[in-house]
């Protein structure tokens, strides 16, 4: 068998999803209006507020939202069988993901452009406000530490593509001074981008450039240094302006990224005629690996592909950036619900290239995505591009596909603090981003991937559940449908409150047992500071499945109370004929 089937109908059904459901979502419950003024025209300031064409923020979203949750979610699922995963691929994006990344950023619009904070001090008050955003901080951290430890992990193992990624950068920050500062035409811009990214890819290929890096016996402090540069990185996006910094690079990470998703499914789509086959099973085991493997299918499959099906993150990036650059309402349906639906079909693409590779060939290889896409691509390229291009280019996609969105995590950490500090000096940008880059480094130098991965996953899915919540609560109070996100709302935050305390759990049995550590070489070499981390651990789990829940009771108590007329209506939803 081939990947062909599963791919067709997963397009299949994306598409139902956005012309069929999301059309008769769209009129049915937000109703966009184009001549409503939106938060980008109202507050226009050229840093946060500016009206962008549709087309580059449909760029801007996809590169800000496809990280590495849906590359690397699969790599996990796959332990259950491609079944489930293609399954909760299809049916988590047609129910759920796209309908919480277009009303993410209406909700926002509809709210003076205000991010989830502000929202939820209206919704569920002062406390409510103040749990959401502690909870988001721990999230920051756990989400930061998961995508710093990758990033530096596919510098070390990947040679060429930190050179590409630091042209791939450069290229953009010029690019964005010709759009903004020089005015020239977009055109222009983008094909000086492609040209300067084929360089980036090019020079990744000289042996000069090829770095590697060996500090320790056995290289055991490789990600320490490869973290410290990745974080320098991260520090310039947190403190420049957006159009500076993490706009451009981020519109020209989009064409290598997206251009390796379109390769990778043409390469399914012709598989029957490349002789491409499937080397996993459909099914394998609803608990593989006992309680020290990936844990049960519920609810752990659901918080594995942490993106692609779902992801809180993306409520973030829309009502936080998106909802202020958007030039008319109409365009968050094609934005929204068009970039997350993008983003299935990156889940699809992984999804594939774990699929043509043998069992053998993936075990505990988390750079085997690398090799699943040139299985794929090079069965109708053939040496067109050459063996090693070919690895710098799909190696620096995984890259970029988890820097650029973490350079907005951290971005957000920072604006974060800002709101729950005040005007202590935690609130200042530079001390805020300092600590929100030290602790996660802190953490990705010692956790293991895979139950850092499971920590983010679960805090991820329940952020998703809770904007759902806040989504449901405005729909209510603007009289419009709510059941269409209440139910989406409650399946994620009982899922995802499970394999928190799951994860929490599997800590705990760590920090209990001298026999058993969950903390990685080099700190784990250090049986005491090997023990405390395991603590640190269990007490970031607890804490992010505290908050979860105080959170879920508050908004469903707001909620009850919208349904019954109880919190004050805000002007209604434009043609919704109240």
């Amino acid at each position: 068998m081939s990947p062909f089937w599963f791919v067709v109908l997963a397009l299949v059904a994306y598409a139902v999803a956005y012309w069929g459901y999301g059309k008769w979502f769209d009129r049915t419950i937000w109703r966009p209006d184009p001549n409503r003024t939106t938060p980008a025209h109202m507050y226009t300031d050229g840093v946060e507020f500016f009206p962008v064409s549709r087309y580059v923020l449909w760029g801007y979203q996809f590169k800000s939202v496809a990280a590495l949750g849906p590359v690397l979610g699969p790599f996990i699922a796959i332990n259950y069988g491609w079944a489930p995963a293609l399954a909760w691929l299809i049916l988590g994006n047609f129910f759920i993901g796209w309908v919480q990344d277009y009303s993410s950023i209406m909700v926002s619009v509809r709210n003076q452009g205000r991010s989830f904070g502000p929202i939820s001090y209206e919704f569920t008050g002062n406390a409510g406000r103040n749990t959401l955003l502690g909870f988001i901080l721990f999230y920051l951290l756990i989400i930061s530490a998961t995508f710093i430890y990758l990033v530096s992990l596919f510098f070390n193992i990947f040679p060429g593509s930190f050179v590409a990624t630091l042209v791939i950068s450069l290229v953009g920050i010029v690019a964005g001074q010709m759009i903004y500062k020089m005015r020239m035409n977009i055109v222009a811009v983008t094909i000086f981008a492609l040209v300067g990214m084929f360089v980036a890819f090019w020079l990744g290929t000289l042996e000069p450039l090829r770095w590697q890096v060996s500090i320790g016996a056995n290289g055991e402090w490789n990600l320490l240094f490869w973290g410290v540069v990745t974080c320098i990185f991260l520090y310039l996006a947190s403190v420049l302006p957006l159009p500076t910094f993490i706009q451009p690079i981020n519109f020209i990470a989009f064409f290598p990224t997206f251009g390796a998703v379109i390769l990778i499914l043409i390469g399914a789509l012709i598989s029957p005629a490349t002789g491409v086959t499937l080397q996993q099973p459909a099914w394998i085991h609803w608990y593989p690996g006992g309680f020290e493997g990936a844990g049960p299918i519920w609810p752990i499959l659901f918080v594995a592909i942490a993106c692609g099906a779902i992801s809180g993150w993306h409520s973030l990036v829309g009502s936080s950036t998106t909802s202020k650059q958007l030039d008319v309402e109409t365009d968050a349906h094609p934005i929204g619900a068009g970039a997350m639906l993008s983003e299935g079909l990156l889940g699809l693409a992984s999804l594939a290239c774990y699929m043509v590779l043998p069992r053998s060939e993936i075990t505990n290889n988390i750079g085997s995505w690398v090799a699943g896409a040139q299985v794929l691509t090079q069965a109708f390229l053939g040496n067109v591009l050459g063996e090693l291009f070919a690895t710098v280019f799909f190696s620096t996609v995984l890259v970029l596909f988890a820097i650029t969105v973490q350079a907005l995590v951290t971005r957000f950490w920072r604006l974060v603090s800002a709101e729950v500090f005040g005007q202590s000096i935690l609130a200042q940008k530079h001390v805020a981003t300092i600590i929100g880059l030290a602790i996660p480094l802190l953490f990705a130098i010692s956790g293991s991937w895979n139950n850092l991965w499971l920590y983010f996953g679960g805090s991820n899915q329940l952020l998703a559940g809770l904007a759902l919540m806040l989504i449901t609560i405005h729909l209510a109070r603007t009289q419009a449908p709510s059941k269409y996100t209440f139910i989406p709302a409650m399946f994620m935050i009982i899922t995802t409150l499970a394999a928190l305390a799951w994860q929490t759990a599997k800590f705990a049995w760590a920090a209990t047992n001298p026999d058993v550590t969950f903390v990685n070489p080099p700190l784990g070499n250090y049986p005491a500071a090997a023990l405390i981390l395991d603590w640190v651990f269990v007490l970031v789990g607890a804490a992010l499945f505290a908050l979860g829940i105080q959170m879920a009771v508050r908004t469903y108590r707001a909620y009850r109370d919208a349904l019954s007329g109880g919190l004050t209506q805000p002007q209604p939803a434009a043609g919704s004929g109240d």
